[in-house]
């Protein structure tokens, strides 16, 4: 909030008695208040902006006039729901690869560093963001551990006291939703205490809905939620707009893709609907896509593209966002008294930034980015050294085993052929107790093994129609706690996988008939790398061509970020953990062998 003495210097510029610091001439606005566009002059004073006038000829008292006649300006646009750590870049390159783009604030949610560090990893990322040009909010954590240790071993702890240190910090937007419904609809009290905290405190309760309808999603919203970013389709969009949730769109394969964007611009063009409450947000994105597709911006090129109109599309990624975060006093629109977080744009339909302004600075300049840091961020050891384990993983370790010799089992094991995870049953064979897959079918092997205490702890179980055919795949990118997991078609590729993973220090690592033929190195905190956009997103696209040349991967669309959420306990409708297959929908550890066909049933792993 701007100081009494800058609001005055701001009165001074805008009544013509004081000179602006820069003056922007001639510009089309993209006016978010009202969709309308139309040519202005704006006055910036230091970091904010004194006044938007209409356009004219008159002379601009200012020390630096920025023409931007026969081009258009809009606010800079806001990403209300995201994780940094999904793109594997640290903050300072994510800022080079998002701002030139046209993003100027973000509201993230650290929670895997929180999850792998604790609190002095979520103050690590605050710690970083003080020296880019992006505004970088924070979506707080609720639970870290999300889940009881009997469901799942956790890594680091944040106290509810910690929590609500974190809530009132000025960076501080909201109480972050990426939590399991199920501790709003089973009224916990902890998160019913962080929920009046919030409110307390003037900041917004965000929250996570998926598939809750009629009463579920009215009992999620008494509770206190305010806004969802998981609406499949139009009519769980629908249903969630009726129920007075701000709704955070985000297209991935099979979930609110271009064609729920159609959808929604032939809704939009019928029907008597306000779209104040509809807002786009990335969520997580890979380096090569981030590269490749851009990132918030792609997601309003693609509204365009599809029938909404450039302003409104614009006011969704702005306006209704800061509105959504109560950031709205200033962010999210040109106006005066806000934040100059400003983009001049050659093309409106494209979104095709030419200049940002970031508090009044211009820091991208004829699409170049104009930032340097004056002294690089370093991460500290602790961030480089989080995988432990008891030492090397053998292939023994990894079979699911059982009490008989051969025969078939019955088991529970992970669907993810579809939009969401189902917990299906399927006949495996068991060859020397041993239940063993058959090669090259559509069910794989998956393990979970705990990287945080170095007990050993392993989850074994199976997924259908993953997409990979032959060799493994291991990873610490493994949502929310981020354990060791790796899944395959054999035990022997699965080993040699995972204890590569463990030398690199985390990161992504395919195996093939005993041979290494892909890796991406992430060792900071096993999610994150130092190398720059340009050469991580290489690594991802080589590790893309792995799985799909080296694993005979079938899965068309974003592979890696499929398998990260694959063993998620709290994403829909099961997980696996390093204790076991836990039921989402019910939090409790389920039996993966439900049956075997042979002479002796008793199970051991």
């Amino acid at each position: 909030m701007a100081p009494q003495s800058d609001r005055a210097d701001l009165v001074d510029v805008a009544l013509g008695d004081a000179p602006a610091d820069i003056a922007i001439r001639g510009g089309n606005l993209v006016n978010v208040f009202t969709r309308e566009i139309y040519p202005v002059d704006i006055l910036i004073r230091d970091e904010r902006i004194a006044a938007v006038l209409p356009a004219s000829n008159d002379p601009l008292p200012a020390r630096w006039v920025i023409s931007a006649a026969g081009r258009y300006i809009a606010p800079g646009l806001i990403d209300p729901h995201m994780h940094i750590e999904s793109s594997a870049l640290t903050l300072t390159e994510f800022a080079r690869a998002v701002v030139p783009r046209g993003i100027t604030t973000i509201i993230a949610d650290p929670h895997e560093f929180g999850n792998i560090m604790g609190k002095p990893g979520i103050e690590l990322v605050l710690e970083e963001a003080r020296q880019i040009p992006l505004n970088v909010m924070l979506r707080v954590p609720p639970r870290i551990p999300e889940l009881e240790p009997h469901l799942e071993t956790p890594g680091a702890t944040i106290t509810l006291e910690e929590t609500c240190e974190l809530l009132a910090l000025p960076q501080a937007a909201c109480l972050a939703g990426d939590i399991s419904p199920l501790f709003y609809l089973r009224k916990d009290p902890a998160q019913f205490r962080l929920i009046e905290e919030t409110i307390r405190l003037g900041k917004t309760i965000s929250g996570y809905s998926p598939g809750l309808l009629g009463r579920k999603v009215n009992a999620y919203v008494a509770a206190g939620a305010e806004d969802s970013h998981t609406p499949h389709d139009i009519a769980e969009l629908r249903e969630d707009l009726r129920a007075g949730l701000n709704c955070f769109l985000t297209p991935r394969p099979k979930h609110f893709d271009r064609e729920q964007f159609r959808a929604l611009a032939e809704v939009i063009a019928n029907e008597p609907i306000d779209t104040h409450k509809i807002c786009f947000c990335t969520d997580d994105i890979h380096t090569n896509l981030l590269l490749e597709q851009g990132q918030l911006d792609v997601r309003v090129r693609m509204a365009i593209e599809e029938g909404i109109p450039p302003a409104l599309a614009i006011q969704m990624a702005t306006l209704n966002s800061a509105t959504a975060m109560r950031i709205d006093r200033d962010y999210g629109v040109v106006a005066a008294g806000r934040y100059a977080d400003i983009l001049i744009l050659d093309d409106l339909e494209t979104l095709s930034v030419e200049t940002v302004l970031y508090h009044g600075q211009v820091v991208v300049e004829d699409k170049v980015y104009l930032h340097r840091p004056e002294t690089p961020f370093v991460y500290p050891l602790a961030a480089k050294q989080t995988i432990k384990t008891k030492g090397p993983i053998l292939a023994e370790t990894l079979k699911y085993r059982v009490n008989a010799v051969d025969g078939t089992a019955t088991c529970q094991v992970l669907d993810v052929s579809g939009a969401r995870k189902l917990l299906k049953t399927a006949t495996i064979p068991v060859m020397d107790g041993v239940i063993a897959p058959v090669p090259g079918g559509d069910i794989c092997n998956l393990v979970v093994i705990d990287r945080h205490h170095a007990e050993g702890r392993t989850g074994r179980g199976f997924v259908r129609q993953c997409g990979i055919t032959r060799g493994a795949l291991a990873s610490t990118v493994n949502h929310n706690v981020h354990h060791l997991f790796a899944v395959g078609t054999n035990q022997d590729d699965m080993a040699l996988a995972l204890n590569r993973l463990m030398e690199i220090g985390g990161g992504y690592v395919a195996a093939a008939d005993g041979e290494i033929i892909g890796e991406v190195a992430l060792p900071i905190i096993g999610m994150l790398s130092e190398l720059s956009l340009e050469d991580l997103a290489a690594a991802f696209t080589k590790m893309d061509t792995a799985l799909k040349d080296g694993l005979g991967c079938t899965d068309p669309n974003r592979p890696l970020l499929s398998f990260s959420f694959m063993c998620s306990p709290v994403s829909l409708e099961a997980g696996l953990t390093d204790i076991g297959l836990v039921n989402s929908m019910t939090l409790e550890i389920e039996q993966v062998v439900l049956s075997l066909e042979a002479a002796k049933v008793a199970e051991f792993v």
